[in-house]
């Protein structure tokens, strides 16, 4: 039986990607180990209960994933992130980077991408009437 996933995001620079998800995203850091002064460095940061892994490791998943979490209220998680310090790109190619989007899928979503390219995907279902 599975009782937890726990996504695996690999990054170039430990500190600075705990600093990124500790900081405007509001991760609890959980723990972190290293291998020596050097690293390379294994993170655990958990938002709401919700684990993600950050890795220096060689052989650690690969930058440029991207992880989906379901969350109940999209718009008051993304006005946390941002009264927190979040900035948004202003990338008019990617509006869903700027703040919540009512996707066609019936899901409404906004990405954040980490100092590596990682995508973090926050959604909370539509209401029936608004899906397409």
């Amino acid at each position: 039986m599975v009782t937890r996933v726990v996504p695996i995001l690999r990054v170039t620079d430990a500190a600075a990607a705990e600093a990124f998800y500790t900081g405007p995203l509001g991760f609890t850091p959980d723990f972190r180990y290293a291998v020596g002064p050097g690293g390379p460095v294994y993170v655990g940061v958990s938002l709401d209960g919700q684990q993600v892994h950050l890795s220096t490791f060689s052989g650690d998943s690969a930058i440029g994933a991207a992880v989906y979490f379901y969350v109940e209220d999209v718009d008051a998680l993304f006005r946390r992130f941002r009264a927190a310090g979040l900035t948004t790109p202003g990338r008019p190619d990617s509006p869903v980077e700027d703040g919540p989007v009512d996707q066609t899928w019936g899901m409404r979503e906004f990405y954040v991408r980490d100092p590596d390219g990682n995508v973090l995907r926050f959604g909370s279902p539509l209401p029936t009437r608004h899906r397409a």
